[in-house]
């Protein structure tokens, strides 16, 4: 116990460094960006990863379950079968993959007559979005490479190897932006460099830990093929109805609204994108663990194991959450002075409220991918995108709303998914009551609420008015945060055993 907790420890603590590392280079690169090529040039960079998105759909069917079917099978002893997921899942992951990018070429010859792009920019911005897409071909390569730290629990392994992507990410942009005249499509060589350097990583420990694994194609099967993406085909569906939920923003935005507009969303999201890696960096170290419990069979010991990760999921949504609430305006100003920190400060406030739920129901999602229930939520998920994009539309073509309404449909709508379904249907597939989740969820809502309150008061006491005193307030809300969500998650006995581990 003491060892699984260490590792655990271990893990947390080099993923939430590579989070750091991924946030600092975000927030070096984001002002120097818009301040030497425009907020309307910036809002380009997320609309192409945006599209990748989409493109992202066709090749989540297969890869969604990959992990899965290798790893279940490989825990079961039976290797022949896992390697034959393994084969089957490289060689359609280039299919697939390099399908897309070839269709993809040839539609971005023509970008200029699909988007509103500035007349100067036009030949960066198609470099751009090549590279982007050149770079979700690496990563949907990366995917069937993965499985090795999840069957040997070397999640630790992989944060070391995001570090060394981002530090990878970080030099290609210095070197570039410190030899040549700026240009947008240096932001995307930045990330082909980070997902060639995780490719390599992810080989390197699949060749290392798990050797009964190894491409043969004599073993490269349809079926298997056929089995991963028919269960994945759902996880597509599902991720339909997230891009309609928010991946279509910006899209939307670059035809309806202005650039600069489109560039505020675009910073908003950016700050949002990081809240998002925050919660599945957090959650997945206890991916192996959850995964590992399921496969036993026993509810009791599952059920453990998921409120623990919810609690500690919930844990670091809530301290970011109350953070932003309390700091965030300081925060622009500091970093964007240049802009209009107070409308960026209210979009990213908005979609970020999101967060309130979304930390603590990472697990809760994990359940559908375990069981093979995903074809509900899938639907709903597409429901509710075709609602928020129509919605979206006419609160944009016939009120003055503005950009904000991008963001709060969104938000809105997934909170209602978080707060009504996810946890029934949840509990449905684990065969349990559904109490089981809102007693976690009730007071974690109270947690956020009492953070908010608390981090606030510090602000006010401490007055931070510049870059020292803002990181010397969110240390000391990051602590009080994490009492205080301990102390109203558990019950005295639990503390006392936390303490002690």
């Amino acid at each position: 116990m003491i060892e699984k907790q260490g590792k655990l420890s271990v893990t947390l603590v080099i993923s939430a460094l590579a989070v750091f590392i991924g946030y600092v280079i975000n927030f070096l690169l984001t002002p120097y960006v818009t301040d030497r090529l425009g907020i309307e040039i910036y809002g380009f960079v997320s609309i192409a990863k945006n599209i990748v998105g989409y493109a992202g759909i066709v090749t989540i069917a297969l890869t969604a379950f990959v992990v899965r079917f290798i790893s279940v099978s490989y825990h079961k002893g039976n290797y022949e079968e896992a390697k034959s997921y393994y084969s089957s899942s490289i060689a359609a992951s280039i299919v697939l993959s390099g399908s897309i990018f070839l269709i993809a070429a040839i539609i971005i010859l023509k970008l200029e007559y699909l988007l509103n792009i500035p007349e100067n920019s036009v030949v960066s911005i198609k470099i751009l979005f090549l590279i982007v897409f050149l770079t979700f071909v690496v990563t949907t390569m990366t995917t069937p490479f993965s499985a090795a730290a999840f069957i040997k629990n070397k999640l630790d392994i992989v944060g070391i190897i995001n570090i060394l992507g981002y530090i990878a990410d970080a030099g290609v942009l210095i070197l570039l932006f410190s030899i040549f005249k700026p240009n947008v499509f240096f932001v995307g060589l930045g990330s082909l460099a980070t997902a060639v350097v995780t490719l390599i990583g992810n080989y390197a420990i699949t060749k290392v830990t798990t050797k009964e694994l190894q491409f043969d194609s004599k073993t490269v099967s349809f079926q298997k093929v056929k089995d991963m993406m028919g269960n994945g085909i759902w996880t597509s569906l599902n991720q339909l109805g997230n891009v309609l939920n928010s991946g279509l923003d910006l899209v939307i935005s670059n035809l309806m609204l202005t650039g600069v507009q489109t560039g505020q969303i675009a910073v908003a999201q950016t700050i949002n994108a990081m809240f998002s890696t925050l919660y599945a960096t957090v959650f997945q170290p206890f991916q192996p663990q959850l995964l590992k419990v399921y496969a036993s069979g026993n509810v009791k010991n599952f059920t453990n194991e998921l409120e623990k990760t919810m609690k500690i999921c919930g844990m670091f949504s809530n301290i970011a959450f109350a953070g932003f609430t309390s700091l965030g305006m300081l925060y622009y100003k500091l970093w964007l002075p240049a802009q209009d920190t107070k409308t960026l400060y209210w979009l990213t406030f908005i979609a970020v409220s999101l967060s309130i739920t979304a930390g603590i129901m990472q697990p809760v999602y994990y359940i559908s991918t375990l069981t093979l229930k995903n074809k509900l939520p899938c639907l709903l998920t597409i429901i509710s995108g075709f609602i928020n994009v129509v919605v979206m539309y006419f609160m944009l073509k016939y009120t003055n709303i503005g950009p904000s309404i991008v963001v709060a449909t969104t938000t809105i709508i997934m909170l209602c998914m978080n707060l009504f379904f996810n946890p029934i249907y949840g509990a449905h597939c684990l065969k349990i009551s559904p109490r089981f989740f809102y007693k976690i969820i009730v007071r974690h809502i109270f947690s956020a609420f009492i953070m908010v309150v608390v981090f606030i008061g510090i602000e006010k006491i401490i007055k931070p008015g510049n870059w020292g005193m803002l990181i010397f307030s969110a240390l000391i809300m990051t602590i009080v945060g994490a009492i205080l969500h301990t102390v109203i998650m558990n019950n005295p006995k639990n503390i006392i055993k936390l303490i002690r581990k």
